[in-house]
């Protein structure tokens, strides 16, 4: 059998990964924090499945889950890495103590360098090795463009995206690929973490009229509007199968607002978009 490691599988697009790739046929290794939700996902999956308990932020415990993944292999590589782990953190700037940009750069990239770095061995990133693995960076349309509000997950994605430019082209040395995969908005567990409009932090100040435009725009129409999980969870298990695939994936249900129309408008004419929309003028302070 061959295998596979997901970080941040206990819901969402980790899960729906998992899933797709246990019906594939693959054996699963995959990351979580607590012993309650690796026993619940060995319900679910059965024995293709093996839990890791470990946060990528934790050195330590990333390299005894190497341990564990070299011992079941016994001499064998992984065919691929999903780096999926992440959380999302925002609001404005000016409102935002550092340590929150802190908090999101630990767990977005450098969660993703520890990992990684901890794997490429058992990936075929060493000389002689017959194994071309695969690492599947999960970013987001927000690694290419950006939105107000949300800038300390957007710098950690635009981080991810030139990581994984950098690490794909050192990885050619043995063979390894990366590649990115870019969902826009998808109906998972995290908008349930994000505050309710009214419990948002950041009332009272200049800009609660258009944080509230912004909670309806972004937070109500993820949950109601965004895509199925299963279709990045295909899709992952897609790009592991075939033997060229792209260096980028955009999946999102509205790519022509999302992706394609702020990659083509001047910067300034989408910012007068921006500030019509949610109200960020100065002349309304």
């Amino acid at each position: 059998m061959e295998y596979i490691l997901v970080t941040g599988v206990s819901t969402g697009i980790g899960y729906s990964a998992v899933q797709n790739l246990v019906k594939s046929g693959y054996g699963v290794f995959g990351s979580v924090r607590n012993e309650e939700d690796a026993d619940r996902l060995l319900a679910d999956f059965g024995e293709k499945f093996i839990p890791l308990i470990f946060d990528v932020t934790d050195e330590l415990a990333i390299m005894k889950a190497v341990e564990t993944v070299k011992s079941k292999l016994n001499g064998k590589e992984l065919v691929a890495l999903v780096n999926n782990s992440g959380i999302a953190l925002g609001g404005p700037l000016q409102h935002l103590p550092t340590d929150i940009f802190r908090k999101q750069f630990e767990v977005n990239l450098f969660g993703v360098v520890s990992v990684t770095r901890s794997f490429l061995p058992l990936l075929g990133a060493y000389k002689g090795s017959k194994r071309k693995g695969k690492i599947v960076m999960i970013s987001s349309v927000s690694g290419k463009r950006s939105y107000p509000f949300v800038s300390p997950y957007t710098a950690s994605k635009h981080a991810l995206e030139a990581l994984s430019d950098s690490l794909r082209r050192e990885m050619m040395l043995y063979g390894i690929d990366v590649v990115i995969i870019e969902p826009g908005p998808i109906k998972t567990p995290i908008w349930d973490k994000a505050p309710s409009v009214e419990e948002n932090p950041f009332l009272g100040t200049d800009y609660e009229s258009a944080l509230r435009k912004f909670y309806g725009q972004m937070v109500t129409k993820g949950k109601e509007e965004g895509l199925n999980v299963d279709t990045v969870g295909k899709l992952i298990t897609k790009v592991i199968k075939i033997r060229n695939p792209k260096t980028r994936y955009v999946i999102t249900g509205r790519k022509w607002l999302d992706y394609i129309l702020p990659g083509i408008l001047p910067d300034r004419w989408l910012d007068k978009l921006f500030a019509k929309f949610l109200g960020i003028d100065k002349e309304k302070i």
